[in-house]
């Protein structure tokens, strides 16, 4: 059995960070009706630690955490309810194609695959028994997956058969993206960002100026593009990736989850409960208070106001107002400072 500070080793080189909390102890946060705050803390019915998240649409979304537990809600996260999974593994990731087909992975090799919306979760053979750390899908068919090791993981018949592909065996590989059913791309630990311009057949590496370990990639069309990782790491690309310059965070922060609705406004979050928003692409950030202190671990925002948030200890954040807080009756000083890009050609 793996003992309890495994999954800390785990997270830093994997993005497992929501086990983080089997380890350390989180500071108390004070009472959240004291706190102004643009997020809501939503129930769940079960006592666990959340990572993988992903929505369909506004209302249909599903999130995955430890002791194999998958929820899922139909109305926006109004009401969550846990889908059987039948088994107790951590699962860190999640990915639907529509609303019946889904495909969820995490240690050990699992990969589980429902065709109903998740009423039922069977597991396929991934071949691999080292923990697996994100799945992508382009349509019912194509599939990837990444993990521990230099795992990459490919399907072509919606994951019957699950082929691995040869490459770095000592290369943890964080997650896989696809901006086309031709270019792809991998972020990976020491600062690795792997790209294929031909559907896979091929990848190689994207030299960029860093070592620090690269988490989460999101792009919002074929140029324009982000990633985060350790040590308050943001990198944006304008050219479809052919280069990538750094933008300050103004934190230290490890990033563990990004999203963003269009060419200027997106979302950073990570340890300590720390959400960062932009609103001009990046060239500045402010932070919002969200009331937690969790390690937050992934993001997802449907438009500029409505978004969630998962998180260890039950943590499930929502919003209506962008992040944004109600104005403060005894102050109109801006709750953050406003910070300067770096100049892309240094």
């Amino acid at each position: 059995m793996k003992p309890p500070c495994f999954r800390l080793r785990i997270f830093l080189i994997v993005f497992l960070s929501f086990f983080i909390t089997a380890c350390l102890k989180t500071p108390e946060m004070p009472d959240r009706s004291e706190i102004s705050t643009g997020y809501d803390l939503q129930e769940i019915p079960v006592d666990i630690s959340l990572g993988g998240l992903f929505f369909l649409d506004e209302q249909k979304g599903w999130a995955t955490g430890n002791k194999g537990v998958i929820l899922h809600t139909k109305d926006g996260g109004k009401n969550w309810l846990v889908q059987e999974t039948g088994t107790e593994m951590l699962l860190v990731s999640i990915f639907f194609v529509n609303e019946k087909l889904g495909w969820a992975v995490g240690d050990s090799g699992l990969i589980a695959h429902t065709k109903d919306g998740g009423l039922t979760w069977g597991p396929q053979g991934s071949g691999v028994e080292k923990d697996l750390t994100h799945i992508f899908f382009l349509n019912e068919k194509q599939g990837w997956v990444t993990g521990v090791k230099g795992i990459l993981l490919s399907t072509d018949d919606g994951g019957l058969r699950w082929t691995r592909v040869k490459g770095d065996s000592q290369m943890t590989m964080n997650q896989i993206l696809f901006t086309s059913a031709d270019q792809g791309w991998i972020v990976a630990q020491k600062g690795k960002l792997l790209y294929t311009e031909n559907g896979g057949k091929n990848w190689a590496l994207r030299k960029i100026d860093t070592v620090i370990d690269l988490l989460k990639i999101d792009f919002v069309n074929d140029k324009v593009g982000w990633i985060v990782g350790s040590a308050g790491l943001v990198l944006k690309t304008v050219d479809g990736g052919k280069s990538w310059f750094r933008q300050k965070s103004g934190v230290s922060s490890l990033f563990a989850g990004l999203s963003f609705v269009d060419e200027n406004t997106g979302w950073l979050v990570g340890a300590g409960g720390m959400v960062l928003r932009t609103g001009d692409g990046g060239e500045s950030w402010e932070q919002q208070t969200t009331g937690t202190l969790q390690f937050l671990t992934a993001v997802h925002f449907s438009d500029e106001k409505r978004g969630w948030i998962t998180g260890t200890k039950q943590t499930l954040l929502y919003t209506e107002t962008g992040g944004e807080a109600p104005p403060s009756e005894n102050s109109s000083e801006p709750a953050v400072s406003v910070l300067e890009q770096e100049n892309p050609s240094s």
